[in-house]
């Protein structure tokens, strides 16, 4: 209690007063000028925003991060980008000149969390201060504090997490870099701990279909990443993290532009990282988390010309996991269950844009190569996966009549090899799908904005993939929106890759007929309301999603505790997602974020229609973050409730062996304290501070190798409590003030 009240008084703390920016914006009209009302002023480096009021005047109560670029956008007129190294003592006076629409976000709560309110397709955008809230060492850690995406944990031995988006599995959410697609295929288990944290700029997540141009996979929603740009990074970045788990990292960033006029730049990226000790906090022989060594290496180079640009770059990756018993090595043979994981990734990209004869009219091309080679032991049982993948993506957009209506054309293609063996079965498929797509967008000012796309992929083993998408918004007021949306997808999926946290049992595989693709419909509305607490921005935000299966891969884990039956589906399967939150800026610098989500996820298993497995009716999130007027200290509290979830039976096991039906509820606290100094960063933070662990996790951990062990039914943390800390160090790009 005594740490709670020293926390909740640092909070509280006398703060330093920053600068204070004012000023209006107008536009050069056929009476002179005429002032802009709800015009959007935007801070391109700490994401802090305002508009204008009626009069077209603007303030920054504060401004302390120095030098930044002020970003100013209204609907029909070119953005302005306005450098500063220091602040005006006079009032500023912006004059902006009529031309090309372009796409607008307003701050909604704070500067971490932005909710889009001028996009036609709805999305939220995460930053990098909101993704430094938690240690977020790699992908899997990245949303922690965030309401839309849940993150738990997927079995008792390999350490990995998953995510879920509207009570369905992460692998119904189609993720991409910069619109190219990763972590699907033969990754989508463990691939969101091959993407380091540092790495992202930002992270845009969509709810639902989202565009036909990202392909026809998405179907819970997209999350899209944002990597740090060659043109914008500084020098040098340096991060170094520990925790008592004995795991260590080190992040190295370095960026240089090139030619005489610095047309060219590249990025340097080096991640490496290790869990070298052996920890058993439940005492149950197995170690909690696997010893781990990872080193990931990405280059990327950008050219930014007037008429033509173009990004490439590649990635390498070598991972390595050992886990399971106590004093488990590879190399020597004691008869103790292990877990071994070796990953070898590499790919390459190359984005192309060209701008045409028209300002608005452009062409992009999108190129992506990857091979990925995944080798594991799962106690005797071997599994070995490997993927060769080309990826081709064309992009034709323009826009007619100031901006009122749009077009975006294209096609696309696809080469997956996957070679596949598990036990003593080898499998492999070879996919070739080439698709095209027309997507149109209407916008009638500011009020109202309609996105209707089609879709058309051939899969040479499964036929034509139909996929349409339909997207509404209406602007009630200046701070209400509603948005509607519709959307067809489909999925090819992959039996073992998708679920291997279900390959640390001795549960046979019974796979009772050849798979079909998966297919889904999912229609959502969201409604967003800004308002304002003594002039800080403010937002309330809820939505609801039905998602309804036409097919689906089912693993049926009820009938028998020994065995997992797969096959397509066969009845219902369909899921209701309902979330409300609610962001405040009750007081200059100190934000709340308070959320409920309700998931109705049900399908047929065991023969009957029953809440999914391992999915929480209830879930609840408070998040408490303080920022001092300086922004040199960064406070930031975290408490996630987790629902009771129902459990797979076990009824037919030994008694010793049978686990309940239901799972627990329970809460897990988390908290971060962060000093900034000039170029340094230091935190200090903790993780599940509650110390909550799930008793008899793994099933038959006294008899590993007999029939009923099963180290996948985990509802909770297994590890206990967590305690951090790390440096991060930033030599910022030098910036020429024009």
């Amino acid at each position: 209690m005594k740490y709670i009240i020293l926390f909740i008084g640092l909070l509280m703390c006398a703060l330093i007063q920053a600068q204070t920016l004012t000023g209006k914006v107008i536009s050069e009209g056929e009476k002179g000028e005429e002032s802009l009302v709800g015009a959007q002023l935007i801070w391109q480096k700490s994401q802090a925003g305002t508009v204008t009021d009626v009069d077209g005047n603007f303030k920054f109560e504060e401004v302390s991060e120095l030098p930044d670029t002020l970003l100013v956008q209204f609907v029909g007129y070119h953005t302005l980008k306005i450098y500063f190294d220091k602040i005006p003592e006079k009032g500023l006076k912006i004059k902006m000149k009529a031309g090309t629409e372009l796409q607008a976000v307003v701050v909604s709560a704070g500067d971490d969390k932005l909710l889009s309110f001028m996009d036609p397709i709805g999305f939220e955008k995460i930053n990098q201060s909101e993704l430094k809230k938690a240690a977020c060492c790699n992908l899997s850690e990245a949303f922690e504090t965030n309401a839309s995406v849940d993150v738990s944990i997927t079995d008792a031995v390999s350490g990995a997490k998953k995510i879920q988006m509207l009570g369905l599995d992460g692998v119904y959410t189609q993720m991409q870099f910069e619109n190219i697609p990763i972590v699907r295929g033969l990754s989508s288990s463990y691939g969101l701990g091959t993407v380091p944290g540092t790495w992202i700029e930002s992270i845009q997540i969509t709810k639902g279909r989202g565009s036909v141009v990202n392909g026809y996979e998405a179907m819970a929603g997209l999350i899209n990443l944002e990597y740090l740009k060659p043109d914008e990074e500084g020098p040098l970045f340096v991060n170094v993290y520990g925790n008592i788990f004995g795991r260590a990292e080190l992040n190295l960033h370095s960026a240089f532009q090139m030619g005489k006029e610095k047309k060219w730049s590249s990025l340097f990226l080096v991640h490496g990282s290790g869990l070298f000790a052996e920890n058993d906090r439940n005492g149950d022989g197995f170690m909690d988390l696997p010893k781990s060594y990872q080193v990931n290496v990405f280059n990327r180079y950008k050219y930014f010309g007037e008429k033509f640009r173009t990004q490439f770059g590649g990635k390498f990756m070598y991972d390595e996991k050992i886990g399971g018993q106590l004093g488990y090595s590879p190399s020597q043979d004691k008869g103790l269950w292990g877990l071994n994981m070796r990953t070898t990734h590499a790919d390459l990209f190359a984005k192309t844009g060209f701008l045409l004869n028209r300002p608005s009219a452009s062409i992009g091309l999108i190129f992506q190569g990857k091979f990925h080679e995944f080798k594991s032991v799962f106690g005797t049982v071997p599994y070995y996966g490997r993927e060769r993948k080309a990826y081709f993506n064309s992009i034709y957009s323009d826009e007619f009549k100031n901006g009122d209506h749009k077009i975006k054309a294209g096609f696309s293609f696809t080469y997956n090899q996957f070679d596949q063996s598990y036990n003593d079965s080898v499998f492999s498929r070879l996919e070739l799908v080439p698709g095209a797509y027309f997507e149109y967008i209407y916008s009638l000012k500011e009020k109202f904005s309609l996105v209707a796309g089609i879709r058309g992929d051939y899969h040479n083993l499964y036929g034509i993939f139909f996929s349409p998408a339909l997207h509404l918004k209406w602007n009630l007021s200046k701070t209400t929106v509603l948005r509607l949306s519709s959307g067809h997808g489909y999925r090819v999926p992959n039996a073992y890759a998708d679920n291997m946290s279900k390959l640390v049992s001795a549960r046979q595989w019974i796979i009772t007929e050849s798979l079909r693709p998966e297919q889904a419909l999912t229609s959502g509305a969201t409604f967003i309301q800004k308002f304002k607490i003594g002039g800080r921005e403010s937002s309330f935000s809820a939505d609801y999603f039905y998602t309804h299966f036409f097919n689906q891969m089912i693993l049926d884990m009820d009938q028998n505790p020994q065995f997992i039956f797969v096959s397509n589906l066969n009845g219902q399967s369909f899921s209701h997602a309902v979330q409300g939150e609610l962001n405040l800026e009750v007081a200059r610098g100190f934000t709340i974020r308070l959320a409920y989500k309700y998931y109705d996820v049900r399908m047929k298993t065991n023969n009957q229609l029953q809440q999914k497995a391992m999915v929480p009716k209830h879930r609840g999130l408070l998040n408490l973050g303080y920022k001092t007027r300086n922004k040199k200290w960064l406070f930031d509290v975290t408490a996630n409730w987790v629902g009771v979830k129902r459990l797979p039976g076990t009824s037919s096991n030994p008694i010793e062996y049978q686990r309940p039906n239901e799972s627990k509820n329970f809460v897990l606290l988390n908290a971060q304290i962060t000093y900034v100094h000039k170029a340094w960063e230091f935190y200090i933070g903790g993780e599940n501070l509650t110390n909550y662990i799930q008793k008899d996790a793994i099933v038959a951990s006294d008899q590993p190798f007999s029939q009923y062990f099963d180290a996948s039914m985990v509802w909770a943390p297994v590890a206990g409590v967590n305690v951090y800390g790390g440096i991060r160090f930033t030599i910022k790009k030098r910036r020429v003030n024009n």
